[in-house]
């Protein structure tokens, strides 16, 4: 059973579940079916984000110019942490 699960809403892609290093195929194997034609990925219902899920997101926002929505406190002191709140377009 996958621990990630996506939904596209219209330009929007979000994303349920666990975004780390046992989830991140599912997501990188789909990566240009998925995020064809959007524009922002929600992480709102996100409940895990390690290390690895953070440098996935931060891929799919430089590869494919899409911004994060939805960032809870969590994934805010990760991104502070790592300084990357320049990289990410919120």
């Amino acid at each position: 059973m996958s621990r990630i699960t996506t939904e596209k809403q219209q330009d929007v892609l979000c994303l349920f579940g666990e975004l780390d290093v046992h989830s991140l195929n599912d997501l990188w194997s789909t990566q240009n079916t998925i995020l064809n034609g959007v524009k922002h990925i929600d992480v709102g219902q996100l409940t895990r984000v390690d290390s690895s899920g953070l440098a996935t997101l931060v891929y799919f926002c430089n590869k494919y110019n899409v911004g994060l929505k939805g960032i809870n406190p969590q994934l805010q002191t990760l991104l502070t942490l790592y300084d990357l709140q320049q990289v990410i377009n919120s």
